[in-house]
C-alpha cells in the first residue's frame, strides 16, 4: 500500500526528516539554537501536525525556546547544557544513554559495525551517497538514516515535477523498504531511552517528534505503531 503523496506534501515531509536528521546527528551549536529561539520554528511543522506525538514534540522544543529567550543572560550556559546533554544521549562517553544505532538495538551484544550496518551503506551506495566519516563511525545511525529518508521523498518529488511515475513509485517502494526494514523496528525502544534519560524539554521534544514523524510518515504506506505491543505493524 502506497498513498500517493503531492509535491508539496512530499516537500513539507522532506523538510521534516531533514529537520529531524540534524536534531539528532549535528551538536547543538550556538549560532543555529539562536536561530531557532527568535524565529521559533518549532511553533509548527509542515507535515505530521495531525499526530499526537508530533504535536508534543514541537510543543516540548518550543517551550524551550520560549524559555531560552526569556533568559538573555543565561543563554550562553543553555546551550552549553544543550550540548553535553546531547553528547550524553546519543554519543557518550562508553555507551551513550539512548544510543541512536539500529545495530545497537537490533544485533546480538549489541554490536557496531554490524551486518545491518552493511547494508545500510550499501542503501546509501546505491544512491551514490557516502556518510563523511566512513568505516569510522555506524552508517546505521538514525539521524543519518532520516537524513537518507527525506533524500528519497526529495527524489520521489523530482520525479513528480517531470511526470516520471515510474521512478516516483521506485522512490516511495525505497522508502518503505528502508523504513520498515531498518527505522520502524527499534525506534519505540529508541524513543523509551530518549524519555528515560532526557533532562531538557528540547531533547525530550525531539525524541517524541522524530518518533511521531516516522509513525505517521508510515502510515502512507499501511504501516501503524501498535501502542499496546510497542510494535509497528501492517494495518
Amino acid at each position: 500500500m502506497n498513498a500517493p503523496y503531492n509535491q508539496d506534501v512530499l516537500a513539507a515531509a522532506e523538510a521534516c526528516f531533514a529537520q529531524a536528521s540534524q536534531l539528532l546527528y549535528c551538536e547543538p551549536d550556538a549560532e543555529v539554537v539562536a536561530e531557532q529561539v527568535a524565529e521559533r520554528p518549532f511553533q509548527n511543522a509542515p507535515f505530521g501536525m495531525d499526530d499526537a506525538d508530533v504535536r508534543e514534540g514541537m510543543a516540548l522544543m518550543d517551550a524551550w525556546c520560549v524559555a531560552a529567550a526569556a533568559d538573555e543572560a543565561g543563554f550562553d550556559e543553555r546551550v552549553a547544557a544543550l550540548r553535553r546533554e546531547w553528547l550524553r544521549l546519543f554519543v557518550g562517553a562508553g555507551t551513550p544513554d539512548a544510543p541512536s544505532w539500529e545495530s545497537f538495538y537490533r544485533d546480538p551484544n549489541s554490536q557496531l559495525f554490524s551486518a545491518r550496518t552493511l547494508e545500510v551503506r550499501e542503501r546509501y551506495r546505491r544512491h551514490g551517497l557516502q556518510i563523511e566519516r566512513l568505516y569510522a563511525e555506524p552508517d546505521d545511525h538514525l539521524g543519518l538514516m532520516l537524513g537518507f529518508v527525506g533524500h528519497l521523498i526529495g527524489l520521489e518529488a523530482e520525479a513528480l515535477a517531470v511526470g516520471d511515475g515510474a521512478a516516483a513509485g521506485e522512490a516511495a517502494d525505497e522508502q518503505e523498504s528502508f523504513l520498515v526494514e531498518h527505522v520502524l523496528p527499534w525506534l519505540a525502544a529508541w524513543r523509551y531511552r530518549v524519555d528515560a534519560h532526557a533532562s531538557s524539554d528540547y531533547f525530550r521534544g525531539a525524541g517524541a517528534f522524530v518518533f511521531g514523524l516516522c509513525a505517521r510518515y508510515a502510515q502512507r504506506f499501511g504501516v501503524a505503531f501498535d501502542r499496546e505491543g510497542q510494535v509497528f505493524k501492517r494495518k
